[in-house]
């Protein structure tokens, strides 16, 4: 193999085309590839047992020095099965499935969230990758309006270092997301229509007219829509629910797999159980079939009314917030009727964590009487 003097960069431009090793033995393992248009660093040797060829960069981009540097994490990678970043998420993702913290769902949107917004860093050598290139990702995602899913990028890449050995270039103070603050409220789309069009917030007679017109159109979505209105429970929870997990004599909703990663028991009011009631239908396992790939409902996104959208899932979060604090109840309770963690208590994350039913069916129907004074009416489908 020709020898070439890596300290002096004039000579290494002039360099004709071939592999060269450094003409001495102060870069070891170091190597030079000059093509027709390119000059390239490599590492070429012996790493765990096995001779391999390590890209390193551009001649542009390094010294010889920096070059030999930048080879020992490459080292260190090579040596294990983990080459990329979609590797070190595979991983990570093998790993919470195997200990039953993450599912199916969890990994796969991730996974597209992933290649949507950081595609380039998926494919990257995890030893090239550093905080500023995470941090632009990031930067592209908030200048896009989109916070939370920054946040949750972010942390999906710093996942994908947790069982590498390298220094993790997102986590601690090395990169950027926006903060979600505790009291950031998202309005719900009924609030935002009054703010921009007038109306009553507090009057909730047109967003549930329009999900009752809905249901008129499409009776199981509909009605799903319905549920969630009423009790706030993630629309998810609410499209995959099957038979088995409603109990009509004890007026209860089993969730098997919350997005906490907890199973609940949940007491539901009369008129929540007259909706499952209505269209009762042991043909299909699920409360709320489809012809989809699932089995079950895909499209319960948005309940417009006179061409604007009044109801998103999502606000039945905050409705169900608002008719609890109006009661005067604990958030730990609305939180827990919910599926939700919501909470920083000590003590109140382990009754969350290991209360797993409840028989509380008085508070529900509390709830469900500030549900019914909100929308000016009462139900004529209550059991």
């Amino acid at each position: 193999m020709p020898t070439i003097n890596f300290d002096r960069p004039a000579t290494l431009l002039k360099a004709g085309e071939g592999l060269y090793s450094h003409s001495g033995d102060r870069y070891p393992g170091l190597k030079l590839n000059v093509g027709k248009t390119s000059r390239t660093w490599y590492y070429r040797g012996r790493i765990d047992g096995k001779f391999r060829s390590i890209k390193i960069g551009p001649l542009n981009d390094y010294t010889a020095q920096q070059a030999l540097d930048a080879a020992q994490p490459k080292k260190k990678v090579a040596a294990t099965d983990v080459r990329t970043v979609a590797d070190g998420w595979r991983e990570w993702c093998d790993m919470r499935q195997t200990m039953g913290a993450m599912s199916d769902k969890d990994r796969h949107a991730r996974t597209r969230q992933l290649e949507m917004y950081a595609s380039e860093l998926l494919s990257m050598n995890v030893a090239d990758v550093t905080p500023v290139r995470v941090q632009r990702v990031i930067n592209a995602i908030v200048a896009d309006g989109k916070d939370a899913t920054a946040r949750q990028v972010r942390t999906s890449l710093s996942a994908a270092f947790n069982l590498i050995d390298l220094p993790n270039p997102v986590g601690g103070k090395k990169t950027y997301a926006p903060a979600q603050k505790a009291d950031d409220e998202t309005p719900t789309q009924w609030q935002l229509h009054c703010a921009e069009h007038g109306g009553d917030p507090d009057d909730w007679s047109i967003p549930w007219g329009a999900i009752m017109a809905r249901r008129e159109k499409n009776i199981i979505i509909g009605t799903a829509v319905a549920v969630m209105f009423l009790t706030g429970i993630r629309s998810e929870n609410v499209r995959s629910l099957t038979w088995d997990q409603v109990s009509i004599q004890k007026r209860t909703i089993k969730l098997t797999r919350m997005k906490n990663g907890l199973a609940r028991e949940m007491p539901v009011s009369r008129s929540v159980i007259g909706l499952f009631q209505a269209i009762r239908d042991t043909s299909s396992d699920f409360v709320f079939p489809a012809s989809s790939g699932t089995g079950y409902i895909t499209d319960t996104k948005g309940t417009f009314w006179e061409g604007h959208r009044v109801f998103l899932p999502h606000d039945g979060r905050r409705n169900h917030m608002q008719c609890m604090g109006e009661l005067g109840l604990s958030a730990y309770l609305g939180n827990w009727l919910r599926g939700d963690k919501g909470t920083t208590n000590r003590n109140e994350k382990m009754l969350m964590k290991y209360l797993k039913r409840m028989d509380d069916h008085d508070t529900v129907e509390a709830v469900d009487a500030r549900y019914w004074k909100h929308i000016g009416s009462t139900p004529d489908f209550a059991s």
